[in-house]
């Protein structure tokens, strides 16, 4: 084989390489659905701001059906910079879940890997979301124990129901939230880039 014939398949190789490589970067995450964020209605909107005053001009959140899920994402991919971690290492990120007054029923929100394997479960905090605040120059938060389940229960109600609750996030990678109540089964994709 001639000098010139090595070097282009050479080329040819890192190049294929390359691709291969910037297939599984996890900065670069590609997930099966990865819609753009929606604006939110004003009584959401309003929650947001009060729940993240640093946080853009028009807030946005993804939606699927009445179920909004509102974590300062970008086609459905979330920065973790800045996100405490719990004991197991596991990142906890500031979310807003909330229901539209159009389904008055109770909803179940889970959220699982795509992909399976452990630490694909995501986690929803009991106790609220950890308390932060716009101080001078900076965001000033105060952690504090959590306790986490599997499922998020929204109960029934009437007008916008809207839960402040942190997501224990155990892995980098395509997730899925599912929200079940009587005649609703909606999903809604996250994607957590990041090493």
């Amino acid at each position: 084989m001639g000098r010139r014939a090595f070097v282009g398949l050479a080329a040819l190789w890192l190049g294929l390489a390359g691709s291969a490589a910037a297939a599984r970067d996890p900065w670069n995450l590609r997930c099966p659905s990865m819609p753009r964020e929606q604006v939110l209605p004003a009584p959401l909107a309003h929650a947001e701001r009060a729940f993240a005053p640093w946080g853009v001009a028009v807030p946005r959140g993804l939606a699927a059906g009445p179920v909004y899920l509102v974590a300062g994402s970008y086609r459905t991919s979330i920065s973790r910079d800045g996100d405490f971690t719990d004991s197991d290492g596991d990142y906890l990120h500031r979310v807003l879940v909330a229901v539209a007054p159009s389904f008055t029923g109770p909803i179940a929100i889970t959220g699982r890997g795509l992909g399976g394997g452990s630490g694909s479960t995501l986690g929803f905090s009991t106790d609220g979301a950890i308390q932060c605040a716009v101080r001078r120059l900076g965001v000033s938060c105060r952690p504090r124990p959590l306790s986490f389940a599997t499922r998020l229960e929204v109960p029934r109600g009437t007008g916008w129901r809207i839960v402040r609750t942190e997501l224990r996030i155990g892995r980098t990678g395509c997730f899925q939230l599912t929200a079940s109540g009587r005649g609703l089964g909606e999903t809604i994709p996250l994607a957590v880039p990041g090493p």
